[in-house]
Parts: structure tokens; sequence; C-alpha cells
């Protein structure tokens, strides 16, 4: 066993292995023959690399409802009794509704992204098991009210302009706020959480459709936007090792203007909108502690209005939405994403 950890800590990965991670990123359901003349090397080198990462745990796919089915979300700041915030980190791992776990330094313990498919089951989660976790002191609950940049759309640059351009993207896709989900939505929906480049004939196996009746929804979900795809990775890939969050506060009036603005400061991963005592929440990557007051004074420059309140540095991240990770951020397992209709943990175990 010892060996078989020290071989997978020596892994290492080229620029040939970000490529194939970024151009996945850009079109998460490409054929290997397809990226095969875009990246210059042929389907069978792609194939076996993405095996390796995927294997190894430290690439994969996965998917979540968008547009109009999108859940109901909170991001929540946990504080834990001294000595056990790891242990309710492992529990709330397991929870559906739990979809990202991370563990924090500064002001909270932990930092939870609750999912439920409407504000009336949110609510229940929140007061009725989170609150109730043995080990759990106090919460704090940001209700979501927008996402202003997806985590999906994060790229490493390993790609030039003409190499995505000829993969394409749907980034620019406007979601159908109106749209709905189907029972064999949701089932094709769960699928694709645990597996994002599944086959059509597996996924068929797994929902009881033909591998025809799959292709159809699913094209139907991606071009309504009711489906968004994602790519994630470990730190083995990525040079950015060190994630941060932070806090911040604009006024009402310039958030339009500030969504498209926070898209283009480099390391910005993901920007929440939420109802709380802060209305704006920052995801970032960097490559250093360091960068962390960098990127807050870049954040500024851009946008002089927006007021950090305060922040915090990632010390592990335990779920990265469904997939429960090991210290070294590998992807061991997965817990499928709450969709309507899924079944929720009521207990407190």
């Amino acid at each position: 066993m010892e060996e078989a950890m020290a071989s997978r800590t020596r892994l290492t990965f080229d620029e040939l292995d970000i490529a194939i991670v970024d151009a996945v990123r850009s079109a998460p359901r490409v054929s290997w023959r397809n990226l095969a003349p875009v990246l210059g090397v042929d389907a069978a080198t792609i194939s076996r690399r993405w095996s390796r990462m995927h294997s190894e745990g430290v690439a994969w796919v996965t998917a979540h409802p968008a547009g109009g089915a999108t859940p109901s979300c909170a991001l929540v700041e946990i504080r834990c009794m001294p000595g056990r915030s790891g242990t309710v980190a492992d529990v709330l791992a397991s929870d559906v509704e739990a979809s990202t776990v991370k563990l924090t330094s500064g002001a909270r313990d932990m930092m939870v992204l609750a999912q439920s498919p409407d504000l009336d089951t949110l609510s229940q989660y929140l007061l009725n098991r989170l609150e109730c976790v043995p080990g759990v002191t106090n919460i704090r609950s940001h209700i979501v009210t927008r996402s202003a940049l997806e985590a999906s759309r994060w790229r490493e640059g390993a790609l030039s302009p003409e190499q995505r351009q000829r993969l394409g993207t749907s980034a620019n896709r406007r979601p159908d706020h109106a749209g709905t989900l189907e029972p064999p939505d949701r089932r094709i929906i769960r699928a694709l959480n645990i597996d994002g480049r599944m086959s059509f004939e597996r996924i068929a196996e797994q929902v009881d459709m033909s591998p025809v009746a799959v292709r159809r929804r699913l094209t139907r979900l991606e071009e309504a936007g009711l489906l968004v795809f994602r790519c994630d990775t470990s730190r083995h890939i990525s040079g950015h090792t060190i994630a941060a969050v932070y806090f911040g506060s604009l006024d009402v009036h310039g958030l339009e203007e500030a969504e498209g603005k926070i898209r283009t400061v480099p390391g910005v991963r993901a920007c929440t909108l939420v109802a709380g005592p802060h209305n704006v929440i920052i995801d970032a990557w960097l490559r250093s502690a360091a960068e962390t007051h960098d990127l807050e004074r870049r954040m500024r420059q851009v946008l002089p209005a927006l007021r950090i309140q305060d922040r915090s540095v990632v010390l592990r991240t335990v779920k990265l939405l469904g997939r429960v990770l090991d210290t070294e951020g590998r992807s061991v397992r997965s817990v499928p994403l709450l969709t309507e209709g899924t079944p929720h943990n009521d207990g407190l175990s």
C-alpha cells in the first residue's frame, strides 16, 4: 500500500497534459478523434493520457443543473469546536446537499456550498441538519441570488486563441430560466455527476433508455442551458496550488457592471452574488499565499467600488462539486449532486 501511495505521489504531468485538460474544459465531451488535430497529437495519445489522469483522480468531468433547473443554493460559513472541523467536514462530505466542503483559515473553520431543490428544503437542511451536526458551534448562511462567474469557465491558458476557436464553446449560451427537468433528465444528469464523459451507451444502461433517446435529451438540455459540464483537477495538474475566498460588498446599482469586469481579473475562478452581510463572494486560484493581497489589489483596480471585508485561505478542499477528495486534492469517490426529486439526508450522522 505504501509503495502504491508513493508511486501516486511521484506522478508528473507536462504541458500536453495541461493542454488536454484545458481542451476538455472548453469542450468537456469532445471526442479524442476530433481533439487530435487541434492539439497536433494522435487520438490514442490523448486517450492514454486522459485515462491516466482520470484513473489517478487528478482530472475529471462532472455536470450540474443550470438555468431554470438550478437548485436553491447557499454559501455557508461554519465554526466548529476546537479539533472537530475535520470530523465535521468528513460527515458533511457524505451529504448530497453539501456539494462542496472546504476547510478554511480565518473567521470560519469551513465553507460549504449547500444545495436543495427549493428554498424551503434548503432552509430545512441549514436549520435541521447543519446546525445539529455534532461539533458545529455556529453557522452563517448566504443565500445565492446569482452566479456572476461560474467555475466551469476557468481555463489555465494552455490553448491558443485559434485552438479555442476550433474547439468551439457554449460559454455564451443564455440559460433558459423557465426550463424544467423531467424525471428522465434528472436520471441522465445524475449519471453525468459521476462521470461527465460517460458514453451515451453507458448512460443508457444506467437510466434504462436507448442511446438515441439519451443523446436527444442531452442535446436538448445543453441547448436550453439546463446543464453545465465542468472539468476539475487536483493541484498536481495546475500550478495554482492555493485557493482563497474573498467576502466583499458592492452597491446594488453596480452589480451588473461588476459581473463583466470581475471576469477579466486573472486568478478569479468564480464570483457569486449572495443575500447576506456581504453580497459578493469570490473564489480564486493562486500560485502562492503571497498572491492573496496582490489579487485583492488587482480586483480593487478593476472595481474601485468593491470593498473586500474579509478573506480566507482554503486549507483543504474535502469535497468539490460532488467529488470527495483526498489530502492531495485527488478525487477518490463521487457523491452525486442533488437534483429535483432526489431523496435527501434527514439524519444527523
